[in-house]
């Protein structure tokens, strides 16, 4: 029978740390390496108590059949290898027998590669298992995941959360079960009925909601106001369309100007009171007047929780309004969380990811937990 340990006193043992170093890359480049660093903490402290290293994670949603290449964690092992200053050996097969040799770390190849890693096989986990000694969780992003490398691993090792991931929960219990007042949330996405659980969620606690996006736009729509062309979601659930009439739905901010461009190519930005966009707009930002009076709101919060870019920030001058409200979020005072997505990528172009109180390096899990899904990983490892 596996039992539930405590990290920190794990010594002279071989570790199966499961990591998220599902990073975005292109070309062999690592084009973010937040999540990689997020993991340094946890290998350091393991490798100070004489512990040896075997890293697990994933790397996007390779086919067992074809295991593409560009998926392989190698680039990831060379850059944590850099990072750490420490050698890291990887290993292609889960079943090779591991020879650490002169090196303290390993890695194992994407863990997708596995013909039974996302269905959860106990025969993979079982393989898996007999490499280490105990297994540290430390991936946050994945909790909301059953699989081999996650919840598989539990049944044949002692297991234990790390650091991250008891950091990460914390961080969202603190903003569900007792947030510091005023609260403002912050929304986006495409579609609001994937996000109108966490818009509920947030609706009894939050005393303002901010929306973008293509949320922002479906609401301006139901209320009667044109969104031309945009981004917005046609079939609303009877869930959404119950909640803009509910009283909870006046916490949402209503913008007074929009980004806009009638243009094909989006390169003729106009801003545009909400009641001047024409059939053939696209909304793509919120205006200078809409920045200022969310501006003042964020500055008299004293949390800010905030899920996805306000605009189309692919494309310049459409960042316009995530930028500027992220460095209002930077210079004031409140208790700040990232929830992940797109935002995270703009925070850390800009370079002020020091001056946000709380990134999270899972979003969709950070989500999930909020709205409160099912999240066996957690519940496994008691937190």
């Amino acid at each position: 029978m596996t039992k539930l340990i405590q990290w920190q006193q794990i010594e002279d043992s071989r570790v199966i740390l499961r990591l998220d170093l599902n990073v975005p890359h292109k070309n062999n480049t690592i084009e973010s390496d937040f999540r990689i660093s997020k993991s340094l903490p946890v290998i350091n402290e393991l490798l100070k108590r004489n512990n040896k290293i075997i890293i697990l994670s994933h790397l996007g949603r390779p086919s067992v059949e074809k295991k593409e290449p560009s998926l392989s964690l190698h680039v990831v092992c060379d850059h944590l290898s850099a990072m750490l200053g420490e050698p890291i050996k990887f290993i292609n097969q889960i079943t090779d027998k591991i020879t650490f040799g002169e090196h303290r770390i390993v890695m194992f190849e994407n863990t997708r590669f596995y013909k039974g890693e996302v269905d959860n096989d106990p025969e993979l986990a079982k393989t898996i298992s007999s490499h280490g000694d105990v297994f540290v969780f430390d991936a946050f992003g994945v909790s909301h995941r059953q699989e081999s490398s996650t919840t598989g691993l539990m049944n044949f090792l002692d297991y234990a959360p790390g650091p991250l991931i008891q950091s990460e929960v914390n961080t969202a219990k603190s903003i569900l079960e007792d947030p510091k007042k005023p609260l403002c949330t912050i929304i986006s996405g495409a579609k609001i009925s994937t996000k109108i659980t966490l818009i509920e969620t947030f609706s009894d606690k939050a005393d303002h909601l901010i929306l973008g996006g293509g949320l922002l736009n479906t609401y301006l729509q139901c209320k009667g106001f044109e969104v031309g062309d945009s981004l917005v979601e046609r079939d609303l659930p009877q869930e959404v369309l119950s909640f803009f009439e509910s009283e909870s739905a006046k916490k949402i901010i209503m913008p007074t100007d929009l980004v806009c461009s009638a243009d094909a190519s989006l390169d003729y930005p106009q801003i545009k009171s909400i009641s001047m966009v024409q059939s053939n707009d696209k909304v793509l930002d919120i205006g200078t007047k809409s920045i200022q009076r969310y501006a003042e709101i964020i500055k008299k919060s004293s949390t800010v929780f905030w899920n996805g870019p306000l605009g189309y920030v692919e494309k310049k001058p459409y960042d316009n309004g995530t930028e500027s409200i992220i460095n209002v979020l930077a210079d004031s005072n409140c208790f700040s969380v990232i929830g992940g997505g797109d935002t995270v990528s703009v925070i850390e172009n800009m370079g002020v990811q020091d001056q946000i109180s709380y990134i999270s390096t899972g979003g969709g899990a950070l989500l999930k937990y909020i709205e409160g899904k099912d999240m066996y990983v957690i519940e496994k490892l008691g937190l």
